[in-house]
């Protein structure tokens, strides 16, 4: 399945009265690359939040508050519209968005012919169930998304694997499986077994059924609302940003220890994997603990351990009386005892006792860990006076840009609160703590999965259905082993890709990734700074969209964000080999050694969205020419 966007158009929303986009050319062949420069306040922020709410549906479910957010502010207009021109493989659809301003209200329409425009999105069947808040993030895609795929707290990095490599296809054999079991227990339950004590079992597993679909529907609820917190948090943020540029001083102080902040994150990371790496070594832990373990060893090497004293050991209990089991020892069991001396210390373990030795004849201390440890805490001096310095400037900032960004500060808070809130409840939901006795069939699957289980072998037992449950089970272990062992071969092969494509952009530091186990964990790292972030998350979706049968646009916020030079080059040289397509939306300041790259590819548009000085009107211009100048013009004037 192929998804490319063909066209935008807007009518009506906030500075925009009428304007399209579109990403093919004049005799309709997709452009790969697409370049779109949104002068501040003409609506980057906003379209990406119209695309997302559109595409994943989540935007029938705005609150009043947001829907108005979106109302004209230089025409007159009771009614909005954002829509989208795609094709799937060779079928074209469009998708509106209808704003409502006077109720408050957004609803989703689809026009796709032979039916008319109709209510809902319409999505081709075979792509239905995936079109998720979540998995539309996946190529709708911004810095806080790539943050977790690398989030120890998500789950990210492997629905993404699992949505795009289709092993969801899995469990609908697993539900078949299910079902033929029910088939046949229901035909044989009226025969055999009690059907008094059988209803009462099938009421409780059907009880505990219900717990299940609740949790899975509640599961799937907090991930989406989760997902929409953090896109509601991101536009406050920069609705902040914007305002917090009218006073200067204090928006350069505010960025650069948010730079230093950054740098000291960096630094702390770096530090811990030099602890972590030192601790490996135990006689620098401690200078008596070193002392102690170089007496061990001059007390093996005194006692000549390891071969002498074993021999020494089987020697004497051969020549004694009885065993140390208390059995006799007679000739046979003498000769034995000698023959088989050699076996329980061969020369493998010989040669690791003597290793351990070795290294214990070698311990010296000395103060490489104390310094280390002492470099760490003045990082964390450092971070704990950059933070009062942050929340000091944040304060001044909030002062001088009065109620608007008082009450606009104060709903970031409460977003972060209702981030907080949702992850707390979805972290009940999905864990697998069996020691944590407040988790119940009905707040936790696991619970609720196991308690299921149980009731179908009592259910077997009574009707007499052993035979068919145990194939059941044979099935649903091969379905559940070929998952594990797909999920483990397309991870070791994603790694391996996704590595050498970090190598290609991140030249500056080693940054490798050790495992993807619901996150992608780094090799001796606990993070990375958020340029380098942003770098890692483009090689991994990369990576996915490389080999998957699921092809879809990349459509992305400030693509290099904070990225240097070097970075950008190499993303830029990696993008076009691995998105089909690709919609940019960036600032002036990435034109150079990003967008500026693509100057000579003839299937690129470079497309600048400006507001008339006049009219206030937002107008587009094609073209290189005036893309380049205004980035000229402009540059400096985002962060």
């Amino acid at each position: 399945m192929k998804m490319t966007i063909l066209e935008f158009e807007y009518k009506h929303i906030r500075k925009i009265s009428s304007l399209k986009m579109a990403f093919v050319n004049t005799s309709g062949t997709l452009i790969q690359n697409n370049f779109v420069m949104m002068a501040n306040g003409t609506g980057k922020t906003t379209t990406m939040s119209l695309i997302k709410g559109l595409l994943d549906g989540s935007a029938a479910k705005w609150s009043e508050e947001t829907v108005r957010s979106f109302a004209p502010t230089i025409s007159q207009s009771n009614r909005g519209e954002f829509s989208m021109t795609v094709k799937f493989d060779e079928k074209q659809y469009k998708y509106f968005l209808v704003l409502d301003y006077v109720n408050g209200v957004a609803k989703i329409e689809t026009l796709a012919p032979p039916k008319g425009r109709d209510a809902g999105l319409r999505l081709p069947e075979s792509i239905r169930g995936i079109f998720t808040a979540e998995f539309v993030s996946r190529f709708v895609f911004d810095g806080e998304q790539a943050k977790k795929s690398m989030d120890r707290t998500s789950n990210e990095a492997d629905e993404t694997i699992r949505y795009l490599y289709r092993l969801d296809e899995l469990d609908k054999i697993l539900a078949m499986n299910e079902s033929i079991l029910k088939e046949i227990q229901s035909a044989e339950g009226g025969n055999k077994g009690t059907q008094s004590s059988l209803c009462n079992l099938r009421s409780r597993q059907e009880k505990v059924a219900g717990f299940y679909k609740h949790l899975k529907a509640r599961q799937k609820q907090l991930k989406e609302d989760i997902s929409v917190f953090f896109a509601e948090k991101l536009e406050k943020e920069n609705q902040r940003k914007e305002l917090d540029k009218n006073y200067e001083a204090l928006n350069t102080e505010k960025q650069g220890i948010v730079s230093e902040l950054d740098k000291n994150r960096g630094n702390i990371n770096s530090q811990i994997v030099a602890i972590v790496e030192l601790v490996k070594l135990p006689y620098l832990v401690n200078e008596l603990l070193c002392q102690r373990m170089y007496d061990l060893g001059a007390g093996m090497t005194k006692l000549k351990l390891p071969k002498n004293s074993s021999k020494d050991f089987f020697t004497e209990l051969a020549n004694s009386p009885k065993c140390v089991c208390d059995r006799c020892i007679g000739e046979a069991e003498r000769l034995a005892i000698l023959k088989n001396a050699e076996k329980y210390l061969g020369s493998e373990h010989q040669a690791v006792l003597n290793t351990i030795k070795s290294v214990l004849m070698s311990s010296s201390y000395d103060d490489r860990l104390v310094q280390a440890l002492e470099e760490l805490g003045a990082l964390q001096e450092q971070k704990t006076r950059l933070d009062a310095r942050f929340k000091d400037v944040e304060d001044r900032l909030i002062k001088a840009g009065g109620a608007q960004v008082e009450q606009l500060q104060k709903e970031i808070e409460e977003l972060v609160a209702k981030i907080s809130a949702a992850q707390t409840q979805l972290g009940i939901i999905e864990s697998k703590d069996n020691t944590d006795e407040t988790l119940t069939e009905e707040n936790n699957l696991y619970k609720a999965e196991r308690a299921y289980n149980e009731y179908e072998i009592k259910i077997a037992a009574t009707t007499k259905t052993n035979a068919a449950l145990h194939k059941k089970q044979i099935v649903q272990s091969l379905i559940d082993e070929i998952k594990v062992q797909a999920t483990k071969a397309l991870k070791k092969e994603i790694i391996k890709k996704t590595n050498e494509k970090i190598k290609r952009v991140i030249t500056d530091d080693f940054i490798e990734i050790d495992n993807i186990d619901g996150y992608i964990r780094l090799k001796n790292r606990d993070g990375a700074s958020e340029g380098q972030t942003l770098s890692i998350g483009y090689c991994f979706l990369g990576t996915l969209f490389e080999d998957s049968e699921l092809e879809f646009p990349f459509v992305i916020d400030s693509p290099t964000g904070k990225m240097d030079f070097d970075k950008r080059q190499a993303v830029a040289d990696i993008i076009p080999v691995v998105f089909k397509q690709m919609i940019a939306f960036v600032q002036s300041a990435e034109v150079e050694r990003f967008a500026d790259q693509f100057y000579d590819n003839k299937n690129s548009q470079f497309l600048t969205v400006v507001a008339d000085k006049e009219s206030g009107e937002v107008i587009v211009h094609e073209g290189i020419e005036f893309f380049n100048s205004y980035q000229h013009e402009h540059k400096g004037d985002e962060e």
